[in-house]
Formats: C-alpha cells, structure tokens, sequence
C-alpha cells in the first residue's frame, strides 16, 4: 500500500501530474463558462482560450519554466486587452499563476526569473484590468519560495557530490594504507628470510668444504645453521605478533640483539667489529628497531657481495641523533653466489625505515673499496 503511494506521488510530482491538472482546470474553466453563458460575448471567446492556453502552461513548468512563465503572461496580456474578465469561473486560473511563478523561482537563474517574473506580474494587472495588491502576493511570494526550494535542493546536491568525494577518497586511502601495510610485511620478511638464508649458505659452504678434514669445524658450521634458523624463526614470530597488534617485548631490545646479530655473523668467518658511543642503550625501541634492521640488512650485504671483508659498525647517539655507520671492505674471499640473489630492493627498504623514523640513509662506494652505508635518525 505505502509503495503504491510512493508511486502515485511520484506521478503526480511530475509532468504527468502537471499535465492531469491542466486537463482537470481546463474542462472546470470551460464548464463553469459555458453554464454561465460567459463564452458569448465580445471578447469572450478570445479570453476562454487565453485561459485554456494559460492552463495548458503547467506542461512547460518543470523543463522550461522561463517560457511557461513568458507565454502565460502573454496569454494574460492577451486576455486584458480582450476585455476585463467577469464572474468567478476565471479564479481558478490563479492556482495556475501560483505553479508558474514558483517554478520560476525553483528552477530559472535569480536575475532571468525576476525579469520574467515582472511580466508575469504586469500581464496579470493588465488581465485584472486594475492595481491589486493580491497581484504582487500570487506572483512574488512563490515565486520567494521557489528560490528558497531552489538554493536548499543546490546545497543537498552539492553535499551530495562532496559525499561522494568523500568516500572515493576514503577507499583510494584504504587501499594505500593496505599497499602500504603489504609493502612494510614484505620489507619484514626481505630482512628476516634474507639474512638468515644468506648466513646459512655460506656455513652450508663452510661445512661442506670441512666435512672431509676437519669434521668438528664442520659440526660447529651445521650448528650455525640450525641457530640462523632458529632465529629466522623467533622473528618472523614477532612479526605474526606485530601482525595481530599484540605487545612486542622484543622490540624494545633492538640494540641489545645487534650483540648476537655481530655475533651470528662473526661466526661464519665474517670480520667483524661492532661499537657503541654515547647513550645509544636509551633509544626509544622504533629507532632501536630501525637501526637494528638497517645493521642487519648492511650485514646480510656484506655478507652476499664482499665475502671475507671486515665490517666496521659504529653506533653514535649525539645531539638528539643517532648516527649508524656500516661499513665493509672490498671482497677478499670466493663469491658463493649469494650476490646474484635479490630483488635490488634492500636499499630502497633501508630509506624507506630511516625516512619512517624522520632520518635518512645513505649508501654508497666507501673511500679505497667497500662499500658503506650511513643513516642518521631522531631520537
């Protein structure tokens, strides 16, 4: 029942309704006319279908409401110089003014429906044949009304299209966020599977080449292997605990596990020389984390593209900054292979950590060979 209502004033707020109150005022006008025996007479004739015409305006009020309003005021300036109108029956052609002029405000330019508007005025005078005030108010006051309608419909529109806006540009941040958030996993997993792989190589290498002369060096390369793994292990289960947003204790020790990060890497023959100055043990844990990474990723280089070159690192806390210095001589020993793995994305991911920090990261040939990278984060 409510939808068949729907529907019916759905009709009816259209121009099929505009078209059903003409009929329905036309067929009154004519009727009520000719039971008074209006339509005879001079002039009379002329002004019937001035009305009639007047009527049939409602049609043009909704997509052209400039010329309903122009031709009617026509038709009414036709209809006064016919000659003054007599008896009620023409009254019912003020509910056609009263559509008319609203439309003008509703739906025309303020400027364009205010000339038109003062024709409108000026043919229902002439009709009326003398100065009524209730001119100005059939005229003037809808047509007030319109524009009232016309600047609220405006504002819904344009609420509306910023509405839209607004969620095109919320779903364009969600899915940066998750491109993000599947860039900063991937950098996670490209240091913690890359380290740890790199480490295990080389001891695989290592060990295999002692199994035959000396088999307890070889146990202590195997036994490296199964620690890299191990701790490949407990981080990538920090992250899955990153992943559900649950507290992260480990974090915090980011520079306390540099200890065992030079540690796993001196054991595979690496030299190399870690070192602290000033109060780098109080760094908030993101830039502990972030200097444990940029080590980690600076180690794992060294380890694929200079094999058997010292690593110098030096950790410097000074003046609200911490300054993290990587730096490895030129390869002395045999490649294992390792440099041809990698996507190349490594250094991208070392700015990307020092840049998310507030700081930045350089990497670079180092002075007489080597290589070195320099980051410099906020405390």
């Amino acid at each position: 029942m409510r939808e068949a209502a729907t529907r019916a004033w759905h009709a009816l707020d259209s121009w099929r309704g505009d078209a059903l109150t003409a009929a329905i005022l036309i067929a009154a006008l004519l009727a009520a006319l000719a039971a008074t025996g209006e339509l005879t007479g001079p002039g009379r004739p002329l002004q019937a279908a001035c009305a009639a015409g007047l009527c049939g305006c409602l049609l043009l009020r909704r997509a052209h409401p400039l010329l309903a309003a122009l031709t009617a005021a026509v038709l009414l300036g036709l209809a006064g110089v016919a000659g003054p109108s007599a008896g009620d029956p023409f009254g019912v052609l003020f509910i056609v003014i009263f559509l008319l002029a609203y439309s003008l405000g509703a739906g025309a330019s303020l400027v364009p429906s205010a000339l038109i508007l003062v024709l409108l005025w000026a043919g229902l005078q002439l009709a009326l044949a003398q100065f009524n005030p209730f001119a100005v108010i059939i005229t003037a006051g809808p047509w007030a009304a319109g524009l009232v309608a016309r600047s609220r419909r405006e504002l819904t529109e344009q609420l509306t299209a910023r509405s839209t806006e607004l969620e095109a540009e919320r779903e364009l941040f969600a899915a940066e966020s998750v491109r993000y958030e599947r860039a900063r996993i991937a950098r996670e997993l490209h240091d913690i599977v890359a380290h740890g792989v790199s480490v295990m190589v080389i001891q695989a290498s290592a060990g295999r080449r002692l199994a035959a002369t000396d088999p307890a060096l070889a146990a202590e390369a195997f036994d490296s292997i199964g620690e890299a793994a191990r701790q490949a292990e407990a981080e990538i289960s920090r992250l899955v605990e990153l992943l559900d947003h649950r507290p992260d204790p480990g974090r915090a020790d980011g520079l306390r596990l540099i200890d065992e990060l030079v540690a796993r890497a001196a054991a595979t023959g690496l030299q190399v020389t870690c070192r602290f100055t000033g109060a780098a043990e109080d760094l908030p844990p993101p830039v502990a984390q972030t200097a444990y990474r940029l080590i980690q990723e600076s180690l794992t280089n060294a380890l694929k593209h200079a094999p058997g070159a010292p690593v110098e690192i030096t950790i410097q806390a000074a003046g609200g900054h911490v300054t993290i210095s990587v730096v490895n001589g030129p390869a002395v020993a045999v490649r294992s292979g390792l440099e041809r793995t990698g996507g190349g994305h490594g250094l991208a991911g070392l700015r990307e950590r020092a840049a998310a920090c507030g700081g930045d990261c350089t990497a670079g040939p180092a002075p007489g060979g080597g290589w070195k990278v320099l980051a410099r984060l906020p405390v």
